[in-house]
């Protein structure tokens, strides 16, 4: 029997298998070892079962032959359920989408050969740039700018492209994307409407998927009766509709900016389900290109779908070791309250704590945030880099190992010295009141502990950081202070 195994990862509508005349049947499996990998935030274990059991629901409308492993089915491991089938159903080849994480098309090669199975791999399609043209570009490339990355996808695509030129007659808008929200002067709330994310109610498979996750899951951060994301296609296709018409065209003015009580903003929310395949990036792009929003905006936002994104693929291909990098040498572990959220210290930072917080609660806080807030703090408070990857990837719903290890050991945590950013992003409470209003006086922000540990930082760095031409004003500041205050000097963090 010809058999093709769909992934968690891979639940398109347009599944390339399911449009293989040569496939009799279906594997789907759900894996507890996968989801005690690590403590998994509930939401991304609810929405992952939800998702992969109306594929199979689809599959068995459609009249398709299809093997079902549940969680309550099986203890064993995905290798083992995955021996299991291809021995009772006599599978003779196997076929699945190329994974994004090579652990798992190894494990996938692995099991086969010990069967003797022939096997064909599909092309991933979670992505726009075929592999050989990826790998290409960073290996032609060993400065690997995003900029000049983000330029070859324009012209390699042609979004936003005209007669070979960029529409509007620049590449980027960034200048234009980098604005607070306007707020009252007295209360200091938001003085715009900011529209809500679409309320979504869980049907009969997403109730199940929520109590297999309270049953099974008791111990992991989040609360699986609180799930808010889409499950299916139709849905993910609904949810972008309603990001392009509402929060789209005041997305790239308002971009990085940050609220405590709003954490979704005009934020799109839709890496969840393009991580998964729910929705494709070429949707994404279609929809966004066509919209009627100001033109910064609709390239702000394809700057992180076609730009970043797929950068952050290709630097995850090119650097195999980057999970490993320690630029700065930091041992500090995690304390164990930022998993369970549980006893958080009065005296963390409120941006953190606010932050912190909204993730326990959704799962999910966007890219500045996750960058200038939590990445911020991590670093200057001198935590292992290992640590931070391993709890933004337990912690959030959209993470995978794609993602995270250059996100956070490159970007973040400048782990790798600077192989995928170009300088550390730290910075002091100014810059966090300015783009989110978090203390009541900018007076309050300049005496909060994230403005301590951000000139500790840089003092106590300097040697690594001194040749950084990004970082020379700062430098310079932080040298007349060191000047003033000798008996601050080198501060260690605690």
């Amino acid at each position: 029997m010809k058999a093709a195994v769909v992934l968690a990862t891979q639940l398109f509508d347009e599944h390339p298998a399911y449009s293989d005349p040569e496939i009799d049947l279906f594997i789907v499996i759900e894996s507890v070892g996968a989801f005690r990998r690590r403590p998994y935030h509930a939401h991304k274990i609810v929405m992952l079962l939800s998702a992969m059991r109306h594929a199979v629901t689809g599959l068995r409308h459609a009249g398709r032959n299809v093997v079902h492993h549940r969680l309550r089915d099986s203890e064993a491991s995905f290798s083992r359920v995955l021996s299991k089938t291809i021995e009772e159903h006599d599978i003779t080849h196997l076929a699945w989408m190329r994974p994004t994480d090579d652990r798992v098309h190894r494990r996938l090669l692995s099991v086969t050969a010990a069967h003797g199975v022939h096997t064909r791999t599909y092309p991933d399609d979670l992505f726009l740039t075929p592999d050989r043209a990826l790998d290409g570009w960073f290996a032609a490339h060993p400065a690997r700018r995003m900029e000049d990355f983000y330029r070859w996808q324009r012209r390699r695509t042609g979004v936003l492209m005209h007669d070979g030129a960029p529409a509007g007659g620049r590449w980027n808008f960034d200048t234009e994307n980098r604005h607070p929200l306007p707020r009252d002067r007295r209360s200091r709330a938001p003085a715009i409407d900011i529209p809500p994310l679409p309320a979504l109610e869980p049907d009969e498979i997403t109730r199940g998927a929520i109590a297999d996750t309270a049953a099974l899951f008791a111990d992991h951060p989040g609360d699986p009766e609180t799930f808010w994301l889409p499950v299916t296609s139709d849905a993910a296709r609904g949810w972008l509709a309603d990001f392009v018409e509402r929060r789209l065209a005041l997305f790239g003015r308002y971009e990085d900016a940050m609220d405590a009580d709003e954490p979704f903003l005009f934020h799109s929310v839709i890496s969840p389900l393009l991580n998964i395949g729910l929705i494709t990036t070429a949707q994404v792009v279609a929809a966004v290109e066509a919209s009627d929003a100001p033109l910064e905006s609709r390239e702000g936002f394809l700057r992180q779908v076609i730009g970043w994104r797929e950068y952050i693929r290709g630097a995850f291909r090119a650097q195999p070791d980057l999970v490993h990098a320690n630029h700065f040498g930091l041992t500090r572990a995690l304390e164990p309250w930022w998993y369970t959220g549980e006893a958080i210290p009065d005296d963390l930072p409120v941006p953190v704590r606010a932050v912190l917080e909204r993730v326990h609660r959704h799962g999910y806080a966007h890219h500045i945030e996750r960058l200038m807030v939590l990445g911020n703090w991590f670093l200057l408070q001198g935590y292992e880099p290992r640590e931070v990857y391993e709890w933004f990837s337990a912690m959030f719903i959209d993470a995978y190992d794609w993602v995270m290890v250059p996100n956070v050991q490159g970007m973040s945590q400048y782990a790798d010295g600077g192989r995928v950013a170009t300088k550390p992003y730290v910075a002091g409470g100014a810059y966090l009141q300015r783009m989110g209003s978090w203390w009541p006086t900018a007076k309050h922000a300049q005496a909060d502990a994230v403005t301590a540990a951000y000139w500790d930082f840089l003092d106590r760095h300097e040697p690594q950081l001194a040749d950084n031409p990004r970082l020379a004003l700062p430098l310079a500041q932080m040298r007349r202070r060191r000047a003033e205050r000798p008996e601050q000097a080198g501060r260690a963090p605690p």
